[in-house]
């Protein structure tokens, strides 16, 4: 049951009463809650469709936000009747998509503060993707933050992605924790979904554009408007080292 939230005007964060009161394992999700990527990510699907002769707007992109990539390439390639085989699209958007984002990723700055408070507190730390896990090595290594995590689990490891529980399940699974005992870091509705329905605690972090008063992210535990760069740490960890307070 999610009680009346409590409100900080610095971020706009809305904490509730309903987080666990033991976490021993945090998750979170790479693209748009710790980096800037979500340009990159259209700007890779733009140029694989352009190759071919197809036109791809950041409106288009909007119906793919929030989706694992094999099912995003497999719904292209059927939207666009792409000739080529879904797998070998799939190795194409990575390649265009790891020229760009090795040159021009950004860490979320209050993101890098979360990161390092965790590790005070010695709480291993995951990353759940719908990316390709070598990539998202690549990536988090090129920001200074690879050594942060113990693993990174992509969404093509399991049978199906985001809002299925699938990648969060096997991400607790393989860090030998029970779901419940887990906190997810998302910004899509999709991520969101899944964090809850793999019954975790969730961190929404909506971007500007999204409806931050959609009822997925209203379920979430904590709901920091405006996304990772609304973040304030300070009052974030004063909710998260009193919940068994609260």
């Amino acid at each position: 049951m999610i009680a009346t939230p409590i409100t900080f005007l610095a971020g706009e964060a809305e904490l509730r009463r309903s987080a666990p009161e033991v976490v021993k394992a945090v998750i979170f999700d790479l693209d748009g809650t710790l980096i800037d990527s979500e340009e990159n990510h259209y700007e890779s699907d733009r140029i694989l469709l352009a190759r071919r002769g197809v036109s791809f707007s950041r409106e288009d992109k909007k119906a793919f936000v929030g989706k694992d990539i094999s099912e995003m390439v497999r719904r292209i390639k059927a939207n666009y009747g792409l000739a080529s085989d879904a797998q070998s699209l799939m190795d194409e958007k990575n390649a265009i998509y790891r020229s760009l984002a090795l040159k021009s990723s950004r860490l979320y700055p209050p993101m890098k503060v979360v990161l390092e408070e965790f590790r005070k507190r010695k709480l291993p730390m995951a990353i759940a993707t719908g990316s390709n896990a070598s990539i998202a090595g690549e990536i988090l290594t090129s920001l200074g933050v690879r050594d942060f995590f113990t693993m990174i689990v992509s969404s093509s490891e399991v049978k199906k992605g985001k809002p299925e529980p699938d990648i969060f399940l096997e991400t607790a699974r393989r860090m030998a924790i029970d779901p419940k005992e887990a906190i997810v870091f998302e910004d899509t509705r999709f991520g969101v979904e899944a964090a809850l329905r793999a019954g975790m605690a969730c961190v929404a972090l909506p971007a500007p554009e999204d409806d931050a008063d959609h009822k997925l992210f209203q379920q979430a535990d904590c709901l920091i408007k405006g996304g990772p760069d609304e973040l304030d740490p300070q009052s974030f960890f004063w909710w998260f080292d009193t919940l068994a307070k609260l």
